[in-house]
């Protein structure tokens, strides 16, 4: 079978040259890009409740800055409760018999209330409030954790000040058990607490489990079973308090923020850096959703050209499938220099990775490979960037305001910046963005100079080539500056970086990343939408080595250098295998990049969920290409099937009588 070769003769037909010639030319239009990984509908998952009002489960969420309401029988986002509703960066939850829900703000401080038909409520406990839960006779607990320490008791009504039961002490997600005592995870020692709350203050408590990892949320069922997360494994125990022996109920790749039951005893798992929800009842466990990105921020390209991106408590990278990662680091917050502590910023150094993580204040040098830590600092002062520039790890510090030598911080390169992020070097010159300034500097042996101002909200810096691209996240645009001049243009439009940012969380919130790749490919990332783009420039596609002989050699080359295919050997792709036949998923991407057919958030088909070429298959959908593999339901697609010469001539006539 021929097809690929017969495909590249009726494109060179079909698709208009004039369109080309302006096809995958600056600025590029974000319907333009490859999309790098899966979105999520959330930001991240921490706390999670069933409402024993409707039944639905409540996820409440920092970096979303919302409660989110599911279904529980598919995970389906039915609701969100955001600041117009007086949430405000809510980490954990509790409903109670008449709907009212109440939660923590770690970031603020505050504990807020919302009532079913009253205004939201909020009352200042101190930063790091996380854990909250409520007695059967209406007594509200809070702790304090990360930001600060002590276990507290509210007056349900957000009036009277809080009561101090310990000052001390540091625990997690709790639950009051059948017998009237307080459990909680000890979430530093690995033990599970029995705290009696009506014990003279300070309580202390008794260590009833260890050994449980990093314990995150203890919970009970209706029977008043006891049930414990380890966050460090991704797993459910339900605990044996007499014997030890407990049964592990759910076991996953990632991590498990917190866990609630509903009325039938089901269990639902916040999967917090997945996006996640993990349901287990008697047929088993089941994930409700699909695993995606909640918090992209920063991006990098290994020599080998995997791609790599930050979400805050894990790494992904991408290598053959743009669409599921090949690779994930997990922050399971294991001991300083033992393993990865979190990326809020990752650039590639060799074949080892540099990350830093604002949240664990940390620097580190990791070996994708084998997940070794060769390199952990703690030292510094809020870093929210950090490269290598010459032989010096340079690290933007947020507390201190000016950049430094990570490793021996008292050697400043520059100082007096209101948020340094944005961090780029030629080996030559160091480049420094400025959020709140809007200003880039290059720094340089004689000191830094302007290279440009009046930037709204610069984040991620790259050097690619004689200029500077930005993402000027308050533009909604990548900028590029001309290194001589200063001159700015716009190079990517039509990113949305509107995401709202939870109070006290970096200004900034997610540094937005942009790189360039060996093949010249730009990619950025797009918090606003949760998505990470790839951007391929017209020339700078990769020679395909098995063409040579061929009579459809020079097509093949056209049809590459317009970007309508890229090759059949990823990542590498200097292979286009003229003669191998297509699938229906190939051909899908190759039409939706002839086409430039445009993104749709409706999802056609029920069996390319795990295709790389989901998003291709629904865009083709959606301009009406392409009905279906199984009429008259048409809810599949079939992209590993084969096409023939009949398929082909149908899908050429839909796409241009359609256009």
């Amino acid at each position: 079978m021929k097809i690929r070769l017969i495909l590249v003769v009726a494109l060179l037909m079909t698709v208009a040259t004039p369109a080309l010639a302006d096809n995958h030319t600056e600025p590029f239009d974000v319907d333009q890009a490859i999309e790098i990984g899966r979105a999520a509908e959330t930001n991240g998952l921490n706390g999670i409740y069933v409402s024993p009002v409707d039944g639905n489960v409540y996820n409440a969420s920092v970096g979303g800055d919302e409660i989110t309401i599911h279904d529980p029988e598919t995970g389906k986002v039915l609701d969100r409760l955001g600041p117009e509703s007086g949430v405000h960066g809510p980490d954990d939850l509790f409903i109670t018999e008449d709907g009212t829900i109440y939660w923590t703000e770690i970031l603020t401080g505050h504990v807020g209330m919302l009532a079913p038909g009253s205004d939201p409520v909020r009352q200042m406990v101190g930063p790091g409030v996380n854990p909250i839960t409520m007695s059967d006779d209406g007594r509200l607990f809070v702790g304090r954790i990360f930001l600060g320490m002590g276990l507290y008791e509210l007056d349900p009504d957000l009036v009277d000040p809080p009561v101090v039961l310990d000052a001390d002490l540091v625990v997690n997600g709790f639950d009051v058990g059948p017998d009237g005592y307080l459990y909680a995870p000890s979430f530093f020692t690995g033990e599970v607490l029995k705290i009696d709350v009506d014990a003279a203050p300070p309580v202390g408590g008794t260590v009833v489990a260890s050994g449980l990892g990093v314990p995150s949320s203890v919970k009970f069922d209706s029977m008043g079973e006891i049930h414990a997360v380890d966050l460090s494994q991704g797993r459910v125990w339900k605990l044996d308090l007499v014997g030890g022996n407990h049964e592990l109920l759910v076991d996953i790749e990632g991590t498990i923020d917190n866990m609630a039951f509903d009325s039938d005893d089901r269990l639902f798992a916040a999967a917090g850096a997945d996006n996640q929800i993990i349901r287990r009842d008697a047929d088993g466990v089941k994930a409700l959703n699909h695993a995606g990105l909640g918090l992209p921020g920063d991006i990098a390209v290994s020599p080998d050209g995997t791609v790599w991106v930050t979400e805050l408590f894990a790494l992904r990278g991408f290598e053959s499938n743009p669409r599921e990662p090949a690779t994930s680091f997990y922050d399971r917050f294991p001991p300083p220099g033992t393993a990865f502590g979190g990326a809020t910023s990752v650039v590639a150094d060799g074949d080892d990775l540099i990350i830093s993580s604002g949240f664990s204040n940390s620097v580190q040098i990791l070996d994708p490979a084998t997940g070794a830590v060769s390199l952990d600092i703690r030292t510094l002062a809020g870093p929210t960037n950090v490269i290598r520039h010459g032989d010096m790890l340079v690290a933007a510090q947020l507390l201190a305001g000016d950049v430094v030598d990570a490793e021996n911080p008292t050697d400043v390169l520059v100082d007096s910046l209101a948020v340094p992020l944005g961090l780029a070097s030629d080996g030559e010159t160091l480049y420094v963005g400025d959020w709140a300034l809007g200003n880039v500097w290059a720094v340089s042996d004689g000191g830094p100079s302007l290279l440009a101002d009046g930037l709204m909200f610069p984040e991620g810096i790259a050097v690619d080539g004689d200029r500077l691209l930005v993402v000027e996240t308050g533009a909604q645009q990548v900028t590029a500056v001309d290194l001589a001049t200063g001159e700015k243009s716009a190079a990517i439009v039509g990113l949305d970086y509107t995401a709202r940012n939870a109070e006290g969380f970096f200004p900034f919130g997610i540094l937005s990343g942009v790189t360039v790749g060996a093949d010249q490919s730009i990619y950025v990332s797009d918090d606003g939408v949760n998505k990470v783009y790839e951007f391929r420039r017209r020339g700078t596609v990769t020679e395909h080595t098995d063409t040579a002989g061929s009579v459809f050699a020079n097509d093949i080359m056209w049809v590459a250098q317009a970007g309508i295919t890229f090759g059949c050997n990823p990542p590498v792709n200097d292979n286009y295998c003229p003669t191998d036949p297509l699938t229906r998923g190939q051909m899908a991407a190759m039409f939706v990049r002839a086409f430039d057919l445009p993104a749709t958030a409706v999802d056609y088909f029920t069996d390319d969920e795990a295709s790389v070429f989901e998003d291709d298959v629904n865009r083709l959908a959606e301009a009406g290409i392409t009905l279906g593999c199984n009429p008259p339901a048409n809810d599949n697609y079939c992209p590993d099937d084969l096409l023939n010469r009949g398929e082909i001539a149908a899908f050429f006539r839909r796409s241009l009588t359609n256009s």
